[in-house]
């Protein structure tokens, strides 16, 4: 699904290191995972490819990172939103637990229902507005994202999930830079979110055949995979819910104050071998093994071009 946050002024330091240089380093050869720009605005003034430090810290301030002109007005409270896309649990499994070629192919359809999502929201989404007290509404020329993909959990367990950092501020039809009406961005993240699961649920069923269990709510899991295997892989679901529980709230208001109650920060400092053997030994314990994943898949797989090394030390 697409969940919304806002990113106050202040945080930009937290996603640098958190989101951005933090982002699943032990899974890189190279010592730091990159992000990449997206977005059309992104384009128009000349960000592509990795994202730079710096050019990412400008960008949130408001500026062009090229030369420094302000592109919004105003001092904002909030610099940027955080849309965050992520694949279902089962989808999840089958990357942790996979060859290297089908986990490939799974960061690679993960890949391309992102792109699918976040260009429904630059196309229905970006919005501003202007006059008094803002009754007019203005279509926005795009967006500026910074996207960063991680593989876990921060209960370590296996999670495919992108960041898209959203730079609070759009060129309107009229010419001028804007703030974003965040309102537009709420109303589409449901939508957003279901296009990004159908399409994940498309790749994966061209390029490895997966079936799916019926759909409820936007997401389908691939069918084969165990329910013990999900929630055993679900320790952070199952922390908010006993905190939800002992709490006598059960509301979504409820799950998302637990949620950032009981955030403890990710261990960048674990070695992957040992993170990759726990997760075979704990799937294992519920019958689900190398072998049994392959015997979910009807189609060959073959390494994707854009992911020249192993999907799990590849760059973010």
């Amino acid at each position: 699904m697409m969940s919304v946050g806002k990113v106050s002024v202040g945080q930009e330091s937290y996603y640098l290191t958190a989101v951005a240089q933090g982002a699943e380093d032990y899974y890189s050869e190279r010592g730091e995972v990159p992000g990449r720009w997206v977005g059309k605005m992104a384009g128009e003034l000349g960000l592509a490819g990795e994202v730079d430090d710096d050019d990412f810290r400008t960008v949130l301030s408001g500026a062009d990172p090229s030369t420094g002109v302000r592109l919004r007005r105003g001092n904002a409270r909030v610099c940027a939103f955080d849309l965050t896309l992520s694949a279902p649990k089962s989808v999840s499994v089958l990357w942790a637990l996979a060859d290297q070629d089908t986990a490939a192919a799974v960061i690679t359809a993960h890949e391309v229902a992102v792109d699918a999502a976040i260009g429904y929201v630059e196309r229905e989404a970006i919005r501003s507005r202007r006059g008094h007290d803002g009754v007019e509404t203005l279509d926005g020329e795009g967006l500026i994202g910074a996207a960063f993909r991680h593989r876990t959990s921060r209960a370590g367990d296996p999670q495919l999930h992108t960041h898209v950092v959203v730079a609070n501020t759009t060129a309107c039809e009229d010419g001028a830079w804007r703030t974003l009406d965040g309102r537009h961005l709420y109303a589409h993240a449901r939508t957003a979110g279901f296009l990004y699961q159908a399409e994940l649920r498309h790749a994966l069923t061209q390029s490895l055949g997966v079936e799916w269990e019926p759909v409820g709510k936007g997401v389908g899991e691939v069918s084969g995979v165990p329910h013990e295997v999900l929630r055993e892989f679900s320790r952070r679901r199952i922390q908010i819910e006993e905190g939800m529980e002992a709490g006598g709230d059960t509301s979504a208001r409820s799950a998302r104050r637990l949620a950032v109650k009981t955030r403890a920060a990710k261990d960048y400092d674990v070695d992957p071998a040992t993170l990759e053997a726990d997760w075979r030994e704990r799937a294992s314990l519920h019958g689900l093994d190398q072998r049994s994943v392959r015997a979910l898949l009807t189609e060959p797989t073959s390494r994707p071009a854009s992911v020249p090394m192993s999907a799990r030390t590849a760059s973010n």
